[in-house]
C-alpha cells in the first residue's frame, strides 16, 4: 500500500515539474515560444572608491551615451586641476630661458670677432661658446618642463573625470542601488539597460537546426495591448552548439525599438518564414 502511495505521489510530483517548465511551442504549434529582452544590461560602478556627491538620473529615466549619471566628491582633486592648469600654462620661465640664450648668441659672436682680431684669447673665446651651449640647454629644459606640467594638468583633469559616473549607452534606467552621502567601493551604483535594439529570445528544438539561419525572415507576435502586435525582422545569429539536456539551441533576432515604445521582459511568439515545425519529428 505504501509502495503505492509513494509511486502515485511520484507520477504527480513529475506532471507538476513537467508543466512548470516554459515549452518550447506555443498551443499554435506552428509557432515557437521567444521572450523579448534588453540588447544590453550595465550595472554601472565607479572605477574609484569615493563618496557620492550626487545622483543625476532615477529609475525610468531616459539616458543618453555620454550622460553624467552620478558624480563622487572630488574637492581634492578639483584643487589639483586648478594648479595643474595654472602651472601648464606659466611661460615666465621659457621667456627667461630665451632670452638668456638670445644674450649668450650675441655675447659670443662679440667674443668671435675679437678673437678673429686677436684681441681675444682662446679661453674667452671657449667661455662664450660654453655658455650659449648650456643656455640653448637651458632653453630646451624650460620647454621640456612646460610641456610636462601640460601632461600633469591633462592627468589631474583625468583623475577628476573618473570621479564622474557618465553613459556608455543610450537606453533607460533600471535600478539604483545608492544614495548621496553613502560610499561606493566598486559596487554597483546603477543598473541601466539599452531598449534599441532590443533582443528576442528563442530555444528551438535540434529538429530545425540547419533549417533557421542568419538573415531568415521571422515574424514576432506580442500580446500586449495599445502598442504594435506584430514586428517583422532577420535572425542576426543561430547557436552553433546544441544544449543536449534540453535537446534545444539557442535564436537570437534583433529588433528595431527607435522610440522604445516596446519594453524588454515581454513574452512573444515567433513564426520563421518558409519554416513549418514539425513536433514529432522533435
Amino acid at each position: 500500500m505504501t509502495t503505492r502511495l509513494s509511486f502515485t505521489a511520484a507520477l504527480i510530483l513529475f506532471s507538476i515539474l513537467c508543466h512548470a517548465q516554459s515549452p518550447i511551442f506555443d498551443e499554435d504549434a506552428d509557432l515557437l515560444n521567444c521572450r523579448i529582452e534588453a540588447s544590453m544590461v550595465i550595472e554601472m560602478s565607479s572605477e574609484v572608491e569615493g563618496v557620492i556627491n550626487k545622483v543625476h538620473v532615477d529609475v525610468n529615466d531616459r539616458i543618453s551615451a555620454g550622460d553624467t549619471l552620478a558624480t563622487l566628491h572630488a574637492h581634492l582633486e578639483q584643487a589639483t586641476v586648478r594648479l595643474r592648469k595654472l602651472q601648464s600654462e606659466l611661460v615666465s620661465e621659457i621667456d627667461a630661458a630665451e632670452l638668456a640664450y638670445a644674450f649668450s648668441q650675441r655675447n659670443l659672436k662679440r667674443i668671435q670677432n675679437l678673437y678673429d682680431k686677436k684681441v681675444a684669447s682662446f679661453s674667452e673665446l671657449d667661455k662664450a661658446k660654453t655658455e650659449n651651449a648650456i643656455a640653448e640647454q637651458e632653453k630646451q629644459q624650460a620647454h621640456d618642463r612646460k610641456k610636462q606640467a601640460e601632461l600633469q594638468y591633462e592627468r589631474a583633469l583625468a583623475d577628476l573625470n573618473r570621479r564622474t559616473l557618465t553613459s556608455p549607452i543610450d537606453g533607460i534606467v533600471v535600478d539604483r542601488y545608492k544614495q548621496p552621502g553613502e560610499h561606493i567601493d566598486f559596487d554597483p551604483l546603477l543598473k541601466i539597460a539599452q531598449l534599441d535594439p532590443l533582443v528576442v529570445k528563442i530555444f528551438a528544438p535540434s529538429s530545425l537546426y540547419g533549417k533557421i539561419k542568419e538573415g531568415m525572415r521571422a515574424t514576432i507576435k506580442t500580446s500586449v495591448s495599445n502598442i504594435q502586435k506584430t514586428y517583422n525582422a532577420e535572425v542576426s545569429s543561430v547557436d552553433k552548439v546544441i544544449d543536449a539536456p534540453s535537446n534545444t539551441f539557442a535564436i537570437k533576432i534583433n529588433l528595431a525599438n527607435p522610440d522604445s515604445k516596446l519594453p524588454s521582459g515581454l513574452k512573444c511568439t515567433v513564426e520563421f518564414e518558409g519554416i513549418e515545425l514539425n513536433l514529432l519529428s522533435n
